[in-house]
């Protein structure tokens, strides 16, 4: 009689388990991709912790909400997209004073800046889509491809031609559901490029894992791209026997990347704003638990998908050669989310989409 029993017991948990998954999947809202992760690289080297950061001058402090992204002009000016809707210029008065302008209102939330071949700045905005912006006014250029509007304008960047290079992190989800895009882990991201001339939007790279930013190489026989969740940088061809062939740029990152930027001189800045901490890598490794996490956080005021205890605070900016060879790692333990670096002169300028200021840094 025992056998039997535990037959039964076990069928019956059996019957149970697949009725909560069933249930579970039927209140879900992510449909999670199996994924496995790459690797963290080992914080020793280049990548040890460091406070590099913690000693940045904070301009603009107080002035400026979420600079997300930062573009500078000829004359030395910097603009850049803050979370009030505003894209704001900051013309230096000296080295440590500064004159912050309501530039342009875009509304929404506006994050990548570029500066375009005329003078104006070409803003990604999460909703509306590609803007050319000048001051007091702007126009959208683009916010859909292939008939499938975009959801999540991300970076952003120029060509000397004039062609402008964009990411749609994901065409699946807006802003306030960011996270699902995380957690549930679909290609959902593409590369697009938009011709003044001609006024349009060509997609070059479909599936990409939350297309982010977006920086030309000097030749601008190609460009980088990063693709945030895979904790990597990708190398488009633009130009060349390898024209339309994607490669790797640099893999294995100790964080998600953000906005990259090349400085003229031969490097790329990349934003590293965040990771999963080791909770959050085990989350992403089972469907289950994901799906367990999402339902959760929809029943539990401001649980925020788990944010809080599934990342890491730390953020950094990492500098990397022509190559894609680190050679400088900037990092800071407790201001989460710097999304943005940019080499002008001897500084670096830092934004983020937690800050209330843009950070500098003596190099």
């Amino acid at each position: 009689m025992e056998a039997p029993r535990k037959a039964m017991i076990v069928g019956m948990l059996c019957i149970a388990a697949a009725a909560s998954w069933k249930a579970l999947l039927s209140v879900s809202p992510i449909d999670p991709l199996p994924i496995e992760l790459p690797p963290l690289p080992q914080r020793v080297g280049i990548f040890s912790h460091n406070e590099k950061l913690r000693s940045a001058f904070k301009l603009a402090l107080g002035l400026v909400q979420g600079p997300e992204d930062l573009a500078v002009d000829s004359d030395g000016n910097l603009y850049t997209a803050c979370a009030d809707g505003w894209v704001k210029k900051i013309s230096f008065i000296n080295d440590f004073d500064v004159h912050v302008e309501n530039w342009t209102y875009v509304g929404g939330r506006p994050v990548g800046v570029a500066l375009g071949i005329h003078g104006e700045l070409l803003v990604c905005e999460l909703a509306q889509g590609l803007l050319n912006v000048t001051r007091g006014k702007f126009e959208v250029l683009s916010n859909e491809a292939e008939g499938l509007k975009y959801k999540l304008t991300d970076g952003v960047d120029v060509s000397k031609e004039g062609i402008i290079y964009f990411t749609d992190a994901t065409h699946k989800y807006s802003f306030d559901l960011l996270t699902l895009d995380f957690i549930e882990y679909r290609p959902n991201g593409r590369l697009l490029k938009f011709d003044p001339a001609t006024r349009t939007t060509t997609v070059l790279l479909r599936d990409l894992y939350f297309a982010n930013g977006v920086a030309l190489s000097p030749k601008q026989d190609f460009l980088v791209f990063c693709e945030t969740t895979m904790y990597r940088c990708r190398k488009y061809w633009l130009q060349g026997p390898k024209e339309g062939s994607v490669e790797s740029f640099i893999d294995g990152l100790p964080a998600f990347p953000d906005n990259v930027r090349y400085d003229g001189e031969g490097t790329f800045w990349i934003a590293l704003p965040t990771a999963w901490n080791p909770l959050g890598r085990c989350m992403i490794k089972y469907r289950f638990l994901r799906h367990v996490v999402v339902v959760l956080s929809s029943w539990v005021p401001n649980l925020k998908y788990g944010n809080k205890v599934t990342k890491v605070k730390e953020s950094s900016v990492l500098a990397v050669n022509e190559n894609g060879d680190p050679v400088e790692f900037y990092s800071h333990p407790d201001v989460p989310m710097i999304t943005a670096g940019l080499k002008i002169g001897n500084y670096l300028y830092f934004g983020g989409l937690h800050q209330g200021y843009i950070g500098r840094i003596n190099l």
